[in-house]
C-alpha cells in the first residue's frame, strides 16, 4: 500500500477503503505471516526426519536466561548480534520479532 500511495499520491488508509470496498482482503495487523515451511528455531531435518538441533537449543535456553532475567526482546536481539550468534537463516543480525517469535514459541 505504501508504494501505491507514493505513486498515486493518496494516503494508506484511502487506498486501504477502496480496496475494503472492492472486498479486496488485507492482512490482519500483527499477523505473522513468517515462512511456514522453515522449521522452528531448534530443530532441524535429516533425513525426512526432524530432530532436535543442539547448537540452536543452546540458543533458545540463553534466551529464555535473558528473559528471565528482565531483558526485553530488543535487548536480547542486540546481545545476539553482538555476540554475533548466527539466526535460523545464517545471518547474524537479530530482530526482536524473531526473539519474541522463539520465547512465543517455547
Amino acid at each position: 500500500m505504501r508504494q501505491i500511495a507514493a505513486k498515486k499520491v493518496h494516503s494508506r488508509s484511502t487506498i486501504q477503503k477502496n480496496l475494503k470496498r472492492a472486498d479486496v482482503r488485507l492482512r490482519a495487523a500483527g499477523h505473522n505471516y513468517g515462512n511456514p515451511a522453515q522449521l522452528k528455531f531448534g530443530y532441524k531435518k535429516i533425513e525426512g526426519k526432524v530432530i532436535p538441533h543442539e547448537g540452536e537449543r543452546l540458543v533458545v535456553e540463553a534466551i529464555k536466561d535473558f528473559k528471565a532475567d528482565g531483558l526485553t526482546y530488543r535487548q536480547i536481539a542486540k546481545r545476539m548480534t553482538a555476540l554475533k550468534i548466527p539466526t535460523k537463516n545464517g545471518k547474524v543480525k537479530w530482530h526482536p520479532m524473531m526473539i519474541k517469535r522463539i520465547i512465543d514459541l517455547m
